[in-house]
């Protein structure tokens, strides 16, 4: 497994991404398991109805829990596929959810079951200096560097955050970045 997976999934999770859950329609697996999804060749947002029915497919036919509805985004789905397709499988509904389970039994999910777990401890909880111990990991996580985190840490120190959640202001800390360097 390529290793921007994990890093997809944790950007995913930072910008919004909410979990989707559908009504079942009557899909039978043994007829659509093999048709290539339609997010395979198309940029898609999470709204297309083309998209949405790739993801009733995949939640029907691949029986995921409520976490792995996270992972039923464009863009990581689109990293999924290609890289099974470098290993040479197919573009199909089948080979997605072979991927799917094989990855579930990796480090890299494990890692972002763990992000996860600890973006919603954060998402709703305001900034606090006393409290960095408990958001530490998760920005290590997201790849801070121990220079990334001691500048974190000294802009949440900035009494005008501390009513705001750990999330937003890391919002807030990637545009600043961002304006530094003239990226968008």
């Amino acid at each position: 497994m390529k290793k921007y997976i994990f890093y997809t999934l944790l950007i995913s999770i930072l910008f919004g991404v909410k979990g989707i859950s559908f009504g079942q329609n009557k899909i039978d697996c043994n007829q659509v398991l093999d048709q290539e999804p339609y997010f395979a060749k198309h940029q898609v947002v999470q709204t297309d109805s083309l998209f949405l029915r790739d993801i009733e497919i995949l939640k029907h036919c691949g029986d995921y829990a409520e976490v792995d509805s996270m992972i039923l985004k464009g863009s990581v789905l689109s990293a999924f596929l290609h890289t099974a397709m470098d290993e040479g499988k197919p573009a199909t509904y089948r080979t997605m959810i072979d991927f799917m389970h094989e990855f579930k039994t990796t480090q890299d999910y494990r890692q972002f079951i763990e992000s996860l777990q600890l973006y919603r401890n954060l998402e709703n909880r305001k900034v606090n200096l006393a409290e960095w111990d408990l958001a530490q990991p998760f920005f290590v996580m997201m790849g801070f560097t121990q220079n990334d985190i001691d500048d974190f840490k000294q802009f949440i120190a900035n009494p005008a955050y501390h009513n705001l959640t750990y999330i937003a202001v890391y919002n807030l800390y990637m545009k600043e970045l961002n304006k530094a360097t003239g990226s968008k």
